[in-house]
């Protein structure tokens, strides 16, 4: 019988721990040498909370435009992206509250869109819904595994397995092992970053190769080097904190989903949940404020031409060297409730200070603020300051 990836996971010494509906890899026992292979060689991750939603169709360029917050085709010129590059975007609901962010990725005859595969039926009937004579067809691809590189090595293990790399922008369709994969450049860690789609039947066969060939050592043949570790969600986790890139699902929470019908009244917005996109701090990488309209875009643009914000995800670094929890308020001198924090670690790379993403409200979210948050059993001062927390330059 064919070993699954959870078997070869758990025959790893993997530590699992919940995520949502699925089991993820906390650890492989060796979290701080998860860590230093990010940073010094490359980490390999599973991701299979992850997943595919692929649009094929003349004009499936077009369908999307209008529905995400990214400029994913150019309507004066009527010019799709270039086949073999990718965008950030986000779904909006009416009130311009994010209810996904999507990696949209432009390969030839069809486009993929990574997201959050909880989310995968729900996108592909709303997609579905807003289809009318229009040539677009939208498939779940349930049969999609993803999972990742990163580290400045991570191109280097690609090459040597696909005589191919992927730079800043860029997603290839390529061939490993005979098994086809999509492989796209995503920095998440501030390091080289790549992730890998392929067949749920390929995963096991892929994972294992890498592993035996760039992390094996010599004893089972591999690259004496060990320019590749397996991964978990500790390490990963510390190190995309470490470059500031909030998550989906983390550090801003899914939205009430999209709704045909009419706008919804001033006073229905203000109760809607989620975040709006210049809350998130991905504002630059997700929204395009030339493309035209899009779902939501009334409100994005409204706010963005006010240039205010009520709340706004920040970088906190904690007195002391003491961590908060995610979940914990943030608190202002008076210990009023002003804010949460999202995510939370301990920063090898800052002489393991404690770091955090917080969603904070105005005026506290100004560089040099100080705030209070709970934290190892008292009250601890924390200011907030630039992100990213760690800046390195990528190739």
């Amino acid at each position: 019988m064919t070993a699954t990836l959870a078997d070869i996971l758990t025959r790893a010494g993997a530590e699992l721990i919940p995520y949502d509906t699925w089991e993820i890899v906390n650890t492989f026992g060796e979290p701080q040498a998860e860590y230093a292979a990010i940073r010094k060689a490359s980490g390999l991750i599973d991701l299979p909370f992850r997943g595919v939603l692929e649009l094929t169709g003349k004009d499936r360029h077009a369908f999307l435009n209008n529905l995400v917050s990214n400029e994913v085709y150019r309507k004066d010129a009527k010019q799709p992206p270039p086949a073999g590059t990718w965008r950030y975007a986000f779904l909006l609901n009416l009130g311009g509250r994010v209810v996904t962010d999507l990696n949209v990725l432009e390969l030839d005859e069809k486009t993929w869109l990574e997201v959050d595969a909880r989310l995968l039926s729900m996108l592909a009937s709303f997609f579905d819904g807003y289809v009318f004579t229009e040539q677009v067809k939208i498939t779940p691809l349930e049969q999609i595994h993803v999972m990742a590189l990163h580290g400045p090595l991570a191109n280097e293990v690609l090459g040597a397995e696909t005589d191919t790399t992927v730079s800043a922008g860029e997603c290839r369709s390529l061939s490993l092992l005979g098994q086809s994969i999509v492989a796209y450049r995503d920095d998440v860690c501030g390091e080289i970053g790549v992730g890998l789609m392929m067949s749920n039947d390929a995963a096991p066969t892929v994972w294992q190769h890498l592993v035996n060939r760039h992390g094996g050592g010599e004893r089972q043949g591999g690259d004496p080097k060990r320019s590749l570790k397996p991964i978990g969600w500790a390490a990963f986790n510390a190190c995309r904190i470490e470059a500031g890139r909030p998550l989906f699902g983390i550090d801003f929470e899914l939205a009430d989903p999209p709704r045909r019908g009419p706008k919804p009244s001033e006073e229905a917005v203000q109760k809607m949940r989620g975040v709006l996109p210049a809350e998130t701090g991905l504002l630059d990488r997700a929204v395009s404020f030339t493309k035209g309209c899009y779902l939501g875009q009334e409100v994005v643009a409204r706010m963005h031409a006010r240039g205010a914000v009520a709340r706004k995800l920040v970088g906190l670094r904690v007195e002391g060297g003491y961590l908060p929890i995610a979940g914990e308020p943030v608190l202002n001198a008076d210990h009023q409730p002003i804010g949460a924090i999202t995510s939370s670690t301990m920063s090898p790379l800052l002489s393991d200070a404690a770091i955090a993403l917080a969603l904070v409200k105005k005026p506290f979210f100004e560089l040099g603020k100080e705030v209070v948050v709970p934290a190892e059993g008292a009250m601890r001062t924390a200011k907030v300051v630039e992100l990213p927390f760690i800046r390195k330059e990528t190739p």
